[in-house]
């Protein structure tokens, strides 16, 4: 359940991240598409990471 969260919101944020600056800057669209590519894998993959080590740490802990 965390990691779904964590997954949607870097998602979400990724997508944010995209529209407030990297549709704005004036660059060729290759390289705009350039990078989105890597801001999305890295926001949402460390995101996501994070949900990964939170749930690892509370379920160890019994707590989920």
């Amino acid at each position: 359940m965390i990691e779904t969260f964590c997954l949607f919101f870097g998602l979400g944020f990724s997508v944010l991240v995209y529209f407030q600056s990297i549709r704005t800057v004036d660059v060729p669209p290759l390289k705009k598409a350039f990078y989105f590519f890597f801001t999305f894998i890295g926001i949402t993959g460390t995101i996501f990471l994070f949900g990964i080590l939170v749930a690892h740490a509370l379920r160890k802990l019994h707590v989920l």
